[in-house]
């Protein structure tokens, strides 16, 4: 009879064996092993990060909420040109096992980074009228986001250098730590009764930058001034591919400044009160997927069975995800308060949004460890979502409103999730590099 220590051992592998009808690898096992860590500590920092937007959305309203969320959006699209560099570092430092090389990439990634960094606060100062001009949102939240793309992109690059190293538990313990911060820094504001989109902004901002100190700290001797010309050449030609499909991906949060446009903030802050729930849970999922499972990807030649068995999976994914996020709505649309309107109808179709989210950034992560061909795939499929997202929100919103965004959040991912499994021939050839390298 099994003990119940060899019953809970094997607990993670009876679903992976009922859907592939085979016995989990040892890569499997340790792959889902690094993932639990970065599930343990993300589902922490989830659960904080609600208590926190539940707070926010009660306490600021939907037209200040909706504001609070513009900088979000805002900023993750002007933090693209400072943190190109992070997708190529990840990929190639986790190619190599020799710790000099991976101080040089990771380096060389640091300064570009900087560079980038600092480039781009100026670009945006001496650009700030037109563009928030442009955005249609007031000077005073365009800087906001300014900072917002700052403290983001350092708190990113730093956080993620962990995965090179496979050190998954300090990841999650970060991350969580995050969620933690941001709250602690909000209540605080909350106490001194200042209660605007300013204050809960502000504590994104500390939490960002102070979590990324930490790591930069723990990660000293990987990092150093050194500036490998090689490496440079190497991650800007991965970038090169990576940068039109980045823009397209972050760009993806332009759903909000139109309903902005078309509408009003008021509409920006419930399109967002369903969106947290959903799409946002979605992306974390996605995270703590392919926090492990990118460079897992990376270093794997047989690609091509993996995308058989994620085949295999996602309509298992779906048939989970779909109910679950109804769930996960309908009690955060309760925690709101009843400032904020709840919808069966649209809370479905935003359950459908994302489920196609989860799965569209786990296929996008699988032909991105492709190296420079696979960043040149990811830029094609963000380009067509990204075209079908502008498309269909500037013909529905105007007509149905939120509903006529979700419709079309479901239409883009649905039709790059295609487009990516249309493309899997690429895959072929990183199996035929091994095929050749076993046959020398």
């Amino acid at each position: 009879m099994m003990s119940l220590k060899e019953f809970a051992s094997r607990l993670p592998s009876l679903p992976y064996e009922m859907i592939f009808k085979e016995r989990m690898t040892r890569d499997a096992t340790d792959l889902f092993k690094g993932t639990s860590h970065v599930a343990i500590g993300t589902l922490f920092g989830a659960l904080i990060s609600f208590v926190f937007t539940i707070l926010a959305a009660r306490i600021l309203g939907p037209a200040n909420f909706g504001d609070f969320s513009l900088i979000s959006v805002i900023g993750t699209i002007f933090a693209l040109s400072m943190s190109i560099s992070i997708n190529p570092m990840i990929l190639y430092a986790s190619r190599t096992r020799d710790a000099s090389e991976q101080t040089r990439i990771i380096s060389t990634a640091y300064v570009q980074i900087a560079v980038f960094t600092a480039a781009s606060i100026i670009i945006y100062a001496l650009l700030s009228s037109p563009l928030s001009q442009l955005i249609g949102i007031p000077v005073t939240l365009y800087f906001f986001a300014v900072v917002y793309a700052m403290s983001i992109s350092f708190f990113m690059l730093t956080l993620n250098s962990f995965r090179i190293f496979s050190k998954m538990k300090a990841y999650a313990l970060l991350n969580a730590g995050q969620s933690v911060l941001v709250l602690v820094v909000f209540l605080a504001f909350i106490y001194g009764d200042v209660r605007t989109w300013q204050s809960a902004a502000s504590s994104l901002f500390v939490s960002y930058v102070a979590i990324g100190v930490i790591s930069l700290v723990y990660l000293r001797k990987h990092v150093t001034l050194r500036f490998d010309r090689v490496w440079s050449k190497k991650i800007a030609h991965y970038a090169r591919f990576a940068i039109p499909g980045t823009v397209a991906a972050a760009c993806m949060g332009v759903d909000r400044i139109l309903i902005n446009i078309f509408g009003t903030t008021a509409n920006v802050g419930i399109y967002s009160a369903y969106f947290v729930p959903s799409i946002t849970i979605a992306l974390m999922l996605s995270t703590i997927a392919n926090a492990g499972f990118f460079p897992y990807a990376s270093r794997r030649r047989d690609k091509r069975s993996i995308l058989f068995k994620m085949n295999r999976a996602a309509p298992y994914i779906a048939i989970a995800l779909v109910p679950a996020f109804v769930v996960v709505e309908r009690i955060a649309f309760a925690l709101y308060g009843s400032q904020y309107p709840f919808s069966w109808e649209i809370a479905f179709f935003f359950s459908l949004a994302a489920t196609s989210t989860f799965l569209y950034q786990w296929y996008n992560a699988l032909m991105g460890s492709e190296g420079a061909r696979g960043a040149k795939l990811t830029s094609y499929s963000s380009i067509i979502a990204l075209l079908v997202l502008v498309g269909l929100d500037v013909a529905l919103i105007p007509l149905i409103g939120i509903l006529g965004a979700v419709l079309t959040l479901i239409a883009a991912y649905v039709i790059a999730i295609f487009y990516l499994i249309s493309q899997r021939q690429m895959l072929d050839g990183a199996e035929a590099a091994t095929q050749e390298t076993g046959a020398g």
